[in-house]
């Protein structure tokens, strides 16, 4: 028998079995006319146990309902809420239908390199570095206040699908490799100071940027990859103007996404109602910035190597975010009920990547993912 026919029969064998288990069907639409590429679908676990209550989350696949062929999934656990994640792309209007049951003996999961990633690096002064297949980031800790302070974000360069972070740092403590020249997969090649950096938040008072005078003071790893990484960074009180705030910055990042979801949670006893800035300092090298309903974007040269980086910022509807520069950066501003988090995204691109080799790539990138954001995905549960 020739590999050809045993490949046959192991996947009729392989769909057999799917058939003798309980399925729980599902259908995800796209309700817009754009390509969803790598769009996350997180199905809320108490809604699968309705349907049935013996599937385990860590025994559950997901397969294309079309093909039968298995999906990379994730389980999340947060805050007390069990989810699976998965990804998939959907063409403009399309209505896609996927299986959800327990895994069969001799199924596995489809793997690859690429993948999302967050860590404490207390050997480079208590960074705290998170990314994905497309872009890297990092925020400074206690051990770097010496030097730099600040709440800013600090965008890193990547032109390959897998994750760098450890062995940049790596290289650098181990061989004095400086990783802010590429080598051939990235690097740090963006300046934060005393700033929002590559898009921050924080308070907004009096036309001045109120950064918190110290650096972060705790994290926490809420989930880390594949699809989905997850973390908190806590600051300690500081003055803002006339309000005593303290913070939690909640931050994740997709697989395949260039922009992280920020979530910022507030305390201050003097108001209910907090002015905020989100934003990206601005440089003297450039002058070319984007402004959009709920939307920045900032195009500058990189500094230590040739080329150009981008950063964006973007609000969800709901949100009055207004664009604006002052104190040295194009900012969304907004007045916001510190009863609940602020939520935003940023992020940004490199181009080195063919992708976003133009500040016009970069613009649209952004025009869509807004769209995306403001039209999700509609699940449907099919009997």
């Amino acid at each position: 028998m020739n590999l050809r026919i045993l490949w046959t029969v192991g996947l009729l064998l392989l769909a057999g079995a799917c058939r003798a288990q309980t399925e729980i069907r599902v259908a995800v639409v796209n309700p817009t006319q754009i390509l969803r590429v790598q769009e996350s679908i997180e199905l809320d676990w108490a809604e699968i146990q309705k349907r049935s209550a013996d599937l385990k989350p860590q025994e559950t696949a997901v397969l294309d309902a079309s093909t039968r062929q298995p999906l990379r999934t994730q389980v999340l656990q947060i805050d007390g809420r069990t989810s699976l994640l998965f990804q998939t792309d959907l063409q403009p209007g399309q209505k896609k239908e996927f299986i959800l049951l327990k895994r069969p003996e001799g199924m596995t999961e489809p793997d690859s390199p690429a993948r999302t990633y967050c860590r404490f690096i207390p050997e480079r002064k208590d960074d705290f570095g998170w990314e994905n297949d497309k872009a890297a980031y990092r925020m400074y800790g206690p051990a770097l206040e010496y030097e730099t302070i600040t709440s800013g974000i600090d965008a890193w360069g990547k032109c390959v699908p897998y994750p760098v972070i450890d062995k940049f740092i790596r290289d650098y403590n181990e061989k004095q490799i400086p990783y802010h020249y590429d080598h051939g997969e990235g690097g740090d090649f963006y300046k934060v100071g005393n700033t929002l950096g590559c898009g921050g938040l924080a308070p907004f008072v009096d036309g001045k940027v109120c950064l918190p005078p110290h650096n972060f003071v705790q994290w926490k790893i809420l989930a880390n990859g594949p699809l989905r990484s997850v973390f908190e960074l806590t600051y300690r009180p500081w003055q803002a103007g006339p309000y005593t705030v303290s913070e939690v910055k909640r931050v994740s990042i997709d697989l395949g996404s260039n922009l992280s979801r920020i979530e910022c949670t507030y305390t201050c006893t003097q108001t209910d109602t907090l002015p905020l800035a989100a934003g990206i300092v601005l440089r003297e090298t450039s002058q070319q910035t984007w402004k959009a309903p709920q939307s920045i974007a900032y195009w500058l040269p990189t500094d230590f190597i040739s080329g150009h980086m981008g950063c964006g910022v973007v609000f969800g509807a709901g949100w009055a975010a207004e664009p604006t520069e002052a104190d040295g950066h194009l900012l969304l501003t907004l007045s916001h009920k510190i009863a609940k988090p602020a939520v935003y995204y940023a992020g940004s691109c490199w181009d080195k990547n063919e992708q976003f080799n133009t500040f016009e790539k970069w613009q649209q990138y952004l025009k869509t993912f807004k769209q995306r954001l403001d039209s999700p995905v509609a699940v449907e549960w099919l009997p």
